[in-house]
């Protein structure tokens, strides 16, 4: 017979980061920026802060992970025409009890065990792949 303890330590690897919007606040000084507070859906710990800001030259969509606190920050960039839209389509989001969904493909694999926890030894920077943003509607 198998014990619980052995099932919580078998690890898998992720290269998806599946995150809950819990709010949304806009900030309009020069440019616009878009923050949201998440939870994780395929993560049992921990919260992120995603920023959305206008793209320049040189900016990397990433994702950082502290290991002294559980906290994840997120960091992506859209050209001002589609930072625009995002914040249209956030605004028309009516049911309340269903969350915006983010799903980040990322570049490094991540380490959770059966019961959701993140296996992080230092703190780490990682590239997101792709991002994609499921509105419900109904």
């Amino acid at each position: 017979m198998k014990s619980i303890q052995n099932k919580k330590n078998n690890w898998t690897k992720i290269n998806k980061v599946i995150l809950r919007v819990d709010s949304v606040d806009l900030r309009l000084e020069k440019k616009m920026s878009v923050f949201l507070d998440c939870g994780f859906e395929n993560i049992s710990r921990g919260r992120c802060s995603l920023t959305v800001n206008e793209k320049i030259e040189d900016s990397v969509d990433h994702l950082f992970i502290h290991t002294d606190k559980a906290l994840m920050e997120v960091n992506v960039h859209y050209d001002s025409l589609h930072l625009e839209k995002l914040a249209k389509f956030i605004s028309y989001k009516r049911n309340t009890t269903k969350k915006i969904k983010i799903s980040l493909v990322i570049s490094d694999s991540l380490m959770v065990n059966q019961s959701g926890d993140l296996y992080i030894n230092d703190d780490v920077k990682i590239t997101i792949k792709s991002i994609s943003w499921s509105f419900p509607i109904i």
